[in-house]
């Protein structure tokens, strides 16, 4: 017996029209829901008053709100509203209508018909009417407006004024519809009655509606059709339908027709529409939606649920239309537009929304359907539940522990019709329930009287020979009979070979041998040889010929022999079971997901499979290679994203039922509609550059107007981000560019040119119309491409031809000249060459005697005692030795300066400080010549200068300055800013001054006559300097006998016009005084007195004057060793032969220069350890670089200061020591932390490799540690010990020692064999040399650490 709750749960409802909509028993393949286009989607207001669609195919929809113009994208709304008025016995609403020839008329809030003037985009009014109801066109193209109270207009064809046909008192009320029969006559709908208006005769007939006995209609005929057998169809307000056949006198219900399905007769039906099959549409104001399909005689009812989705979406309906696609919309008084695509919705369902509120049928795990066509759905949590789709009845089963005549568990895995129409029911937990024809359940757990040894019951399955088999999660495989019980159990054994792979299994299907194939839950599959009673497993193995996962989800064998596996995650395999080939389809060969729960097979072979996103048909090719046709069907189908697994069935009919999250789904393969309706696809918009632009076919644009942007429809409402777009731009894109959905085009920067712009479009189902839709237009040239400005390029082309003629003319007359003039030019330019070349080589040749005087005054005036005439004598020479320095570098720079080489070093820094340093260092002259002196300078905190040119062009004009100022003149020093510069004004009194030409002030050597003084090169150079500065500087003479040197710089980077001639630094160099004549100089003292001469550190002088060497030989007699050479070839022997600790060198030497020796000694290991300080005659950077990168350590300008050149040897020298304490501290010897240049690396690589091989040998000593590094005794010696401070002998033993120190901290070893292993003759010595050393014994070492 059902138990008690079932029979409570068991509903009896007209499920059919409330719910279904049109649903008829045995599932046919079509449902009817609906979609919503409302607020939430753009609509200005969700009262779609009424609804039509333009000749283009754009969707206009009149609300309280404005007029919405839709494209299936965007909405555009104007400014009108629309009157809302529904009464039980009438309604006033306003209207929007496409009239036969594309005309498009409103009827807004104040009853004004209007036209539409698509080229201005607006609505012109027929000002004659302002009482209109209804617009209508008839098959004469007559135009006829209907009123609320002034009668019938008619606007015939090329006319403008409506002429009034029948007037107020022939209608006597309001028109509220009109139509026309196929005899032309033209119908109104009124209060009351029919009127009957015959156009070509201007007759008039009212007709009062009565039904098949006499009574009269007493309602106001709200709408009038006809259908395809024309009849004529009436609605009323509050009387509901009517019908009259052709030639008919009397009205009839519907009633009297063949019709099952009843049709209320007090129905507010407000529209009529006969669809484009023939169905009648009712759109009721309160009820809902009603169907009549006069083909299949059935009245089907739509009306509003709250959790259905898929249902009407409001119950007051106001209008009903057909778009062209033969999409239905229905404009509501609440909820917007619903809109049916009968081709949109691919597949039928049932979810939880739709059922009774006692019946679930969510969460869907099985379903199977019995030979009464009952539909059981089986749910993980809500029971058992029963479908007949013949009643529409709806029937749960729940567990109820305590009734045995219950189902065992709510969690219903798998479900089973057998022949004699019992149901199996494998639960979760509940074990195996069968219910026979009666509805009586038998149980079978491990507890039952006929006991089952599985809970859990994931799938059953009948073979070719009847037998049962049931798929368990923990007892494997179980061969069952209903009268029997468990006739045998197949279990996983691990000792057991060809075991079954696991006791959980998750499907089975038989091939055609009646053997098993068996999917598991996670490992793989398994073919089950009944006869032989054996498993064959197969699994992943990653070998590309194997499962693409041995979790299984579903299986399904074709009459090819290929096994099709579900997996979970790895998408589709196909098993060749013949040749035992696998392959594999994922979403990387079209799969909507790669997670299979089911797969069943339709009559035409072809397969379906159910996933986490949707449905996907599965066409396999005729061979096991063949590419397949897949399509995928996702939520927008109608269908659910996640489905279940096991979840599907197939009948005998062949529909197919898959169960998913929400409820189930079934549909016949073979009556899947696909919609061929080609899309109308038009060109929505133009933009340049982003604003809008009217859309006129052949618009010549500007040439600036080269940047435009389309937009495009399908006008396709259904599902539009469906819709996909292909376009191009003829002249300018060379294919078709596939937009994929994306409705707008955009182009930059287009050349001119002639241009098409094409677009076509696909529906949803990917139907492609191929009319493309064209829009021309032109860009047109800048003024300058025209051509009237071509011809003026012409006419300026013959001008231009005529003027070179012109020009080579004269330019073949001037030739001559020319070639006059260069060959003077070079002649100048050879001779400036040849000055420039000899200031740069007699001031190198007079830097060295100056050296040699410079350095002998320095170090008498840095002597103690000497006498005041001495000190007087020396100091002149001193004087005049730097006299003639600085006249050696104003010829260097001035040399510099002609060749182009002298760039000015900008740095930032404070100018003020600077200026005002140079200016006062000169007021001891001026008190020698006792001339007034006054310095002005701003306070030039921040401001880009060169120091060194500065400094020259103000030291030049000061020099100048009190160089010709009288005994009691006057000097003024000026320096101001102004606007990014610097004025410097240097003005001082002269003794003679009126014959003398300001010009020539700053010319080289400027001499009035043979006996005056020369004026020198100075002003020259600051002329020079001035001028590489991109500076001004002007001389003019006072009127009282005074001359003012007056230069402009720049000081703002800003300001400096040629950057080329400008180097910039953030870092300010050091600079080094020039000027050491009032400094004291302190020979040097050695801190230690009594220093033996052979520790004394040994340099080499190579110096091709021998003034130099001698200077610092007698200089450096008590503090070094020194050898000397005279050139470089001569420097590189002695270096060999010496080894020195330091080598000073000349740069510019015959034989060999000092680069050369520098490159040579630090390219050979013999050598490359020792500092070279290079000296040179030329002050520049360049000439340093090039010293520097030759391995030079350090680098002094001649002529050299003696206590600079002392320090800087010293620290070298210190260097070195620093290096070779280094060594002492370290326990190996390392090659990176000792070398000083790439070269020295190597050598001591080889040391340790020489080390690493005979350092254990005690026969190995410094004789053979020469031979074995290639160099004499000396040599490594003096190597070593600049390095180590250690001789050759001395430096093996270290080694030892130091291997011998930790090999006593890594091991246990004795101390003799230790001593025996780094080399020691006798441990005795080894000890000895170890505690002179180290402090401590080996032992004593040993018991410290």
């Amino acid at each position: 017996m059902e138990s008690a709750k079932c029979i409570a749960n068991k509903v009896n409802l007209i499920f059919l029209v409330v719910v279904l909509g049109g649903v008829q028993p045995f599932f046919p393949q079509s449902q009817i829901t609906f979609r919503q286009l409302a607020v939430k989607e753009g609509l200005s207001q969700n009262s779609a008053i009424s609804i039509t669609q333009d000749s283009i195919g754009y969707l206009w929809i009149a609300t309280q709100d404005g007029l919405n113009k839709y494209d299936g994208r965007k909405f555009s709304v104007f400014p009108y509203t629309f009157l809302d008025i529904t009464k039980p016995d009438y309604s006033n609403l306003g209207k929007v209508y496409n009239d036969r020839q594309g005309g498009l008329w409103i009827i807004p809030y104040d009853k004004i018909p209007r036209k539409f003037n698509p080229k201005n985009q607006t609505f012109e009014p027929l000002p004659e009417i302002d009482d209109a109801s209804v617009i209508y066109q008839g098959s004469d193209l007559n135009v006829y407006i209907g009123t609320y109270s002034e009668g019938l207009y008619v606007l015939r064809p090329n006319t403008i004024e409506p002429e009034q046909v029948l007037t107020s008192s022939k209608v006597a009320g309001t028109i509220y519809n009109i139509a026309q029969n196929s005899a032309g006559t033209v119908v109104l709908a009124t209060d009351r009655q029919l009127l009957e208006y015959v156009p070509k005769s201007k007759k008039t007939t009212s007709i009062k509606p009565r039904a098949n006995y006499g009574e009269r209609v007493e309602a106001n005929v709200s709408d009038i059709v006809f259908d395809t057998e024309d009849r004529e169809w009436i609605s009323t307000f509050g009387d509901g339908l009517y019908f009259k056949e052709k030639n008919g006198d009397g009205f009839h219900r519907i009633s009297e027709l063949r019709f099952t399905d009843p049709l209320p007769v007090n129905l507010n039906i407000l529209d009529l529409h006969i669809d484009s099959k023939g169905r009648l549409w009712i759109a009721t104001y309160g009820r809902g939606l009603y169907l009549i399909d006069f083909d299949e005689m059935t009245i089907a009812h739509f009306g509003a649920e709250k959790h259905n989705p898929k249902a009407l979406h409001y119950n007051d309906i106001l209008c009903i239309y057909e778009d062209y696609s033969g999409t239905m919309w229905f404009g509501t008084d609440g909820a917007g537009a619903s809109y049916y695509d009968e081709y949109l919705e691919k597949f039928n369902s049932l979810t939880n929304y739709e059922t009774p509120e006692n019946i679930n049928i969510d969460v869907v795990r099985s379903i199977a359907v019995d030979k009464k066509s009952a539909v059981w759905i089986g749910t993980s949590g809500k029971g058992l539940t029963r479908y007949e789709p013949t009643t529409n009845s709806w029937q749960t089963f729940n567990a109820e522990p305590e009734n045995r005549t219950s189902i065992s568990s709510d969690r219903v895995m798998s479900l089973f019709v057998d022949e004699d129409d019992d149901l199996w029911i494998g639960t979760q937990g509940g074990g195996l329930d069968i219910r026979d024809a009666d509805g009586k359940f038998e149980h079978f757990s491990p507890d039952s009287e006929t006991p089952l040894s599985a809970n859990t019951i994931w799938c059953i399955y009948r073979d070719d020979a009847d037998r049962i088999w049931l798929g368990t999660r923990e007892q494997g495989l179980i061969h069952f009979d209903k009268e029997k019980g468990e006739i045998k159990n197949w279990v996983y054994r691990k000792e057991q070979k060809n075991s079954l792979p696991s006791n959980n299994i998750r499907a089975m299907v038989s091939d055609e041998k009646g053997n098993l194939w068996i999917g598991t839950e996670t490992d793989g599959i398994a073919h089950f040889d009944i006869g032989k009673a054996t498993f064959t497993t197969y699994r992943q193995n990653g070998d590309g010929n194997s499962l693409s996962s041995d979790k299984i989800k579903s299986l399904y064998y074709d009459p090819k022999g290929r096994l099709w596996i579900g997996t979970n995650g790895g998408g589709l395999n196909a098993f060749d079971t013949k040749n035992e080939r696998f392959r594999t389809y994922t979403v990387e060969q079209g799969l909507a997901n790669n997670v299979i729960y089911s797969i069943l097979p339709d009559e035409n072979a072809n397969l379906w499979l159910s996933s986490n996103k949707g449905i996907t048909k599965f066409v396999p090719g005729d061979t096991f290679e063949a590419v397949p046709e897949i399509t995928n069907y996702t939520n927008y189908a109608g269908l659910a994203t996640e489905f279940n697994t096991g979840a599907s069935y197939k009948d005998e009919n062949g529909n197919l039922y898959f169960g998913g999250l929400e409820g189930f789904y079934w549909f016949k393969p073979s009556e899947i509609k696909q919609n061929t309706l080609l899309p109308k696809t038009t060109i929505t918009g133009l933009s340049i550059f982003d604003e809008a632009f009217p859309l006129t076919d052949g618009h010549e644009l500007r040439h600036d107007q080269n940047t435009v942007s389309f937009s495009f429809s399908s006008l396709q409402y259904s599902l539009p981000e469906k819709n996909r777009y292909q376009y191009r731009l003829v002249n300018y894109d060379e294919a078709w560019v596939e937009a994929g959905n994306t409705n707008f085009a955009r182009y930059t920067q287009l050349p001119p040119g002639d241009y098409r712009f094409q677009v076509k479009s696909s529906n949803y189902d990917g139907i492609w119309n191929d009319d493309f839709v064209n829009y021309t237009f032109a860009i047109a040239p800048p003024w300058y491409a025209t051509l009237y400005a071509k011809f003026i390029y012409v006419l300026l082309i013959l001008a231009t031809l005529l003027g070179v003629y012109g020009y080579f003319k004269w330019r073949w007359r001037m030739q001559l000249d020319l070639q006059l003039k260069e060959e003077e030019a070079r002649r100048l330019k050879k001779l400036n060459d040849l000055k420039s070349k000899l200031y740069t080589d007699i001031s190198h040749e007079f830097r060295t005697p100056l050296t040699l005087i410079s350095g002998p005054i320095d170090a008498k005036l840095g002597e103690s005692g000497l006498s005041d005439t001495d000190f007087s004598n020396f100091s002149m020479i001193k004087r005049n030795t730097n006299r003639l320095i600085t006249l050696v570098d104003q010829l260097l720079h001035l040399a510099k300066l002609e060749r182009g080489k002298l760039k000015l070093k900008m740095r930032e820094g404070n100018l003020g400080l600077f200026l005002g340093m140079l200016a006062t260092s000169f007021e001891y002259r001026a008190s020698q010549n006792n001339m007034e002196y006054d310095i002005h300078i701003d306070p030039l905190e921040s401001a880009y200068y060169d120091e060194d040119a500065l400094e020259k062009i103000v030291t030049n004009l000061l020099s100048n300055a009190f160089k010709y100022g009288p005994d009691g003149g006057i000097c003024r020093f000026e320096a101001i800013e102004q606007v990014g510069k610097l004025q410097i004004k240097v003005m001082n009194t002269l003794t003679e001054s009126s014959d003398i030409d300001t010009e020539k002030w700053f010319a080289r050597f400027y001499q009035k006559d043979e006996f005056a003084e020369g004026a020198g090169v100075g002003l020259s150079l600051v002329r020079e300097l001035v001028k590489l500065y991109q500076g001004q500087i002007s001389v003019r003479m006072g009127t009282d006998e005074t001359i003012l040197f007056l230069v402009e710089l720049p000081i703002d980077f800003k300001e400096i016009k040629n950057r080329g001639s400008v180097k910039t630094s953030a870092e300010i160099e050091a600079k080094i005084p020039q000027d050491f004549s009032d400094t004291t100089y302190l020979p040097f003292q050695n801190s230690k007195e009594n220093v033996k001469i052979e520790e004394l550190p040994i340099i080499l002088v190579v110096e091709d004057h021998k003034e130099v060497r001698e200077f610092l030989k007698t200089a450096w007699k008590n503090r070094y060793r020194l050898f000397e050479a005279e050139n470089g070839k001569m420097g590189i022997k002695k270096a060999l032969e010496t080894v020195p600790d330091l080598i000073v060198s000349d740069v510019r030497m015959p034989v060999c220069d000092g680069i050369e020796l520098c490159h040579t000694l630090k390219s050979d290991e013999r050598t490359s350890h020792i500092p070279i300080l290079l000296l040179t005659a030329d002050a520049g950077e360049e000439q340093e670089l090039r010293g520097l990168r030759s391995g030079a350590d350090d680098f002094v300008t001649k002529p050299f200061r003696l206590p600079v050149l002392e320090t800087r040897v010293e620290n070298l020298i210190k260097t070195r020591r620093a290096l070779r304490d280094r060594y002492s501290q370290e326990m190996v010897l390392q090659a990176k932390d000792i070398a000083v240049t790439p070269t020295d690396k190597i050598f001591f690589v080889r040391v340790q490799k020489v080390l690493d091989e005979h350092l254990s040998d005690s026969e190995f000593n410094a004789e053979s540690f020469c031979k074995e590094v290639g160099m004499s005794r000396m040599q490594l010696h003096r190597k070593l010990l600049a390095f180590t401070g250690l001789s050759t002998t001395a430096f093996i033993r270290s080694q030892r020692l130091k291997q011998a120190l930790h090999i006593l901290k890594t091991s246990d070893a004795s101390v003799s064999e230790v001593a025996y292993e780094v080399g020691f003759n006798t441990p005795s010595y080894f000890i000895k040399c170890f505690k002179e050393t180290y402090k401590k014994t080996p032992s004593e070492f040993l018991q410290t650490t």
